[in-house]
């Protein structure tokens, strides 16, 4: 027996969890570890951080799953949230050290106020737009590269410390030589093949998943983010989105007169773009995360999530054109009264099909309704295929997708519900297909999930987070 087998077996005779999981694991690693004393690059190096940091959260959490049994129950909670705390500084220090798609991730978990503890939530929001700038050297050095003039001739005033530092790019405030407030926003050096790099580390860790745990294939997931993450790194993009969504939703002072019924935000204009630089109209806000700052001003927070809300459903359900990326960062409000909610970051947007766009349509409407049979036909229409025909369940996930916000205090209790239905469900799914343990573990009830959706269901989420951080239900 190998040394990988024989620390596989230790590992899970103290944990408990399955021996083809722990000696996959250690072996994978130490193939990793190869690869990069070997000099197989930065992308092995980064890799192998990753597996590195998953394997020790794995590890905390499941050992003390065992140390629980012994402790006493009114104990317990505290030893929780000291595993939270622990996990979530070791998640937020490697984020923040690798940058790139991994600060996307980051910012997606640090919205999901209503299933992940609160330690996770507290920390990571940083990452939404405080991560550490980069040097204004370099800042300047990409302006006069992308627009072909000297910081002096662009403007009268440039003010040094960035207003927001995110994944990809950071924001500056100044003002053009004709007086105009604006504010920059300039790409990281280098992060193209860093983002490109993190994907394919994303798209390993997916496929050894899948292969691991077959119920758990991200791969749809994966292979959509990886058609179109690499849109965001041209700034030429992000502005015509811009320019899209501010027409549909009658943002621009020509359009006003089209506007949407009750469709009520702001988007900044666009002044200029390049691949790497993008200069936008200045619009003073306030985070819309900013709890005090909204109370100080008098913000209806519940009429502010209302006209987000129908600001999606807009884009979503008319438009067929929407913004896949609604984190906090994403939004600001505005200081001067009515208080609408801005719009920004149109890197990542996602351009559904009329059939799709109809198909999300009457999804919502079956499973509002409690109509299995549209339910089953809307799933055939967006091209999810199933393995089984088991529309009771359908609809009980269904249901979950577009399940109500919840409390960010009660993220526990919600996330004990979710895991009670799903083992209800595979357990109903073990009976029908007359599958033993083992089979029903590795068994996915998915036989195909279109790509179009993967957005669609990340912006569900994302609002439904950032709504529970506000306090809005």
């Amino acid at each position: 027996m190998r040394i990988s087998e024989l620390v596989g077996a230790f590992v899970r005779r103290i944990l408990r969890v399955p021996y083809y999981l722990i000696t996959t694991i250690i072996i994978l690693y130490n193939e990793l570890a190869k690869l990069y004393t070997m000099g197989s690059g930065n992308i092995y190096k980064r890799r192998m951080k990753v597996f590195s940091l998953a394997f020790l959260v794995y590890l905390d959490y499941k050992a003390l799953q065992q140390r629980e049994k012994l402790t006493k129950r009114s104990r317990r909670d505290g030893l929780w949230e000291k595993a939270h705390e622990r996990n979530a500084k070791r998640v937020l220090k490697l984020i923040v050290e690798l940058e790139g798609l991994w600060v996307k991730l980051g910012q997606y978990l640090s919205t999901r106020a209503d299933v992940l503890p609160e330690a996770y939530i507290r920390l990571l929001k940083q990452l939404q737009d405080s991560l550490p700038p980069r040097g204004l050297d370099e800042v300047c050095q990409t302006i006069e590269t992308q627009l072909g003039q000297s910081m002096d001739n662009l403007f009268t005033n440039f003010v040094r410390v960035p207003l927001a530092t995110a994944s990809i790019a950071q924001v500056h405030r100044a003002t053009l030589r004709d007086g105009q407030e604006v504010v920059v926003k300039v790409q990281h050096k280098g992060i193209k093949i860093i983002i490109l790099e993190d994907l394919k580390n994303a798209k390993s860790i997916v496929d050894w998943i899948a292969w691991a745990e077959p119920q758990y294939d991200f791969n749809p997931m994966i292979d959509e983010w990886c058609r179109e993450a690499p849109k965001e790194l041209d700034f030429n993009h992000e502005a015509e989105n811009t320019r899209k969504v501010s027409r549909n939703l009658g943002c621009k002072s020509e359009g006003r007169d089209k506007r949407p019924e009750h469709v009520e935000v702001l988007i900044p204009e666009v002044i200029q773009s390049t691949e790497k630089v993008l200069i936008l109209e200045y619009m003073d806000g306030i985070r819309i995360n900013d709890s005090r700052a909204l109370e100080d001003l008098g913000v209806d927070k519940q009429k502010l999530v209302e006209e987000i809300t129908r600001a999606y459903a807009h884009q979503i359900y008319v438009d067929g054109f929407f913004n896949g990326d609604p984190h906090p960062g994403n939004f600001l409000v505005s200081r001067k009264p009515p208080h609408h909610p801005i719009l920004l970051d149109f890197g990542l947007t996602k351009l559904l099909s009329s059939s799709v766009k109809h198909a999300l349509a009457k999804m919502f409407l079956a499973a509002a309704e409690g109509d299995h049979v549209a339910l089953l036909s809307a799933f055939a229409e967006m091209g999810l295929k199933l393995r089984l025909d088991m529309p009771e369940q359908a609809m009980e996930v269904t249901n979950v997708f577009f399940r109500a916000t919840t409390p960010a205090t009660e993220a526990l209790e919600n996330m004990k519900s979710l895991a009670e239905q799903r083992a209800k469900n595979m357990k109903i799914i073990q009976e029908k297909m007359k599958l033993d343990k083992k089979q029903v573990k590795r068994f996915n009830p998915i036989d195909a999930f279109p790509g179009d959706i993967v957005i669609f269901s990340r912006v569900l989420n994302l609002l439904r987070g950032f709504y529970s951080v506000l306090q809005i239900i």
